[in-house]
């Protein structure tokens, strides 16, 4: 599953932290928007947050203010590990847009005739 780039951060933040103690801790708001760079990060990772919990990835056992408890499921434990790493997720990337091999000779293509193009030009 492909998820968009706060979203992968906020799941990456919350397994890096849950894997290292392995049980529940509490998740502070300030410290989740500090994963998130650029303007109105609290909404965007409180946005991000919820849209994880909507695809079953992650559980809310305490939403207070400033301060969350989250539980990872099973898949968002793997997809947080999996996310973790740049390699696999240019995998995910790749095995959600099967065609990429095929844009890839395109552009390969493209540039070669590009620069053959602007020599003969000039």
């Amino acid at each position: 599953m492909y998820l968009p780039k706060d979203k992968w951060k906020v799941l990456v933040h919350y397994y890096k932290e849950l894997s290292s103690v392995d049980s529940r801790i509490p998740f502070y708001m300030s410290k989740l928007e500090g994963t998130l760079q650029g303007t109105n990060a609290r909404n965007r990772a409180k946005i991000a947050s919820k849209t994880l919990q909507k695809r079953g990835l992650i559980a809310f056992l305490n939403d207070q203010g400033d301060a969350l408890t989250v539980q990872l499921s099973l898949e968002g434990y793997d997809l947080g590990r999996k996310y973790s790493s740049c390699l696999i997720r240019s995998g995910l990337w790749f095995a959600e847009y099967k065609d990429h091999w095929f844009w890839l000779i395109i552009s390969f293509l493209g540039g070669v005739i590009g620069g053959l193009l602007i020599n003969w030009l000039s």
